[in-house]
């Protein structure tokens, strides 16, 4: 027979399993409830605190944050000038000088004057880019053909074209069109004279009527940046205002003789900063 001293001996010990047996499966219960990743869990981002939705919010769909980005105001291209410039201005009334006192105080003249190039300036009213003069644009003279006739006298060979208009092109009833036009013009040139340099410089005129040109400006702008030309914008850069108008306007379309001189003063500016 067993002693007292025996079954308690038992009893210790089959205390010490049972009491081993809970603490394992303790063990076992905190393991299956924990995190199956290994390591301890640290605090919750506060992305993820900030990513939870209240009931009933809708929530957009995360993705990555935006690599950076060029500006708008991209800088604009520049142009190589030839050693010995040769250059064409071609535009609508505004090159031909309307509304200065004599045709050579328009800003072409002026420019060409000041810049001191062999130059031939072609303007011609009531055309752009895309229309081509008259009440029903019947006239055919568009800057690409007017381009095309003075390429077939090989006696003149610009290698630097200034672009200038798209007022009238405010008749076109597509923009598209506009923007089209614009850089087909460009691309003719450089056909028509391989290496030329095209400048575009876009509408402009003396207020109100400039707030009615922002849509053709943008078809016009649109169109040299396609062909990968300078585009001077005289509506978005704000040469005429409506403080300054009055003093440049000569008809409600075109600059006076001031008005004139004030845009190639703001033209050579711009010039200053392409050909740096």
């Amino acid at each position: 027979m067993r002693g007292n001293g025996g079954r308690t001996q038992e009893w210790i010990k089959y205390a010490a399993l049972f009491v081993l047996a809970v603490a394992a499966f303790g063990v076992a219960a905190i393991a299956l409830m924990g995190p199956r990743g290994g390591g301890e869990a640290g605090p919750v981002p506060s992305s993820t605190l900030d990513a939870t939705p209240t009931p009933g919010a809708s929530v957009a769909p995360t993705s990555p944050a935006p690599a950076p980005t060029a500006t708008a105001t991209a800088p604009q291209p520049g142009i190589e000038l030839p050693a010995e410039p040769v250059l064409l201005i071609m535009g609508d009334s505004y090159t031909a000088g309307v509304g200065a006192d004599q045709p050579d105080q328009g800003w072409a003249y002026l420019v060409a004057g000041q810049l001191g190039y062999p130059t031939n300036i072609d303007g011609v009213s009531g055309t752009g880019f895309a229309w081509g003069g008259g009440g029903q644009d019947e006239r055919a003279g568009e800057y690409e053909v007017r381009l095309r006739n003075i390429a077939a006298n090989p006696a003149f060979v610009p290698n630097v074209l200034i672009l200038q208009g798209g007022q009238n092109d405010s008749r076109v009833p597509n923009l598209e069109e506009v923007t089209a036009a614009t850089a087909q013009t460009i691309e003719a040139a450089r056909r028509f004279w391989p290496g030329v340099q095209v400048v575009v410089l876009g509408p402009s005129a003396p207020q109100p009527l400039a707030e009615e040109l922002r849509g053709v400006n943008s078809a016009v702008r649109a169109g040299a940046a396609a062909a990968g030309a300078p585009f001077m914008d005289a509506i978005e850069a704000g040469w005429f205002t409506t403080s300054n108008s009055p003093g440049f306007d000569a008809d409600g379309a075109h600059p006076n003789s001031a008005g004139h001189a004030y845009m190639a003063e703001k033209f050579l500016e711009s010039w200053a900063a392409l050909i740096q």
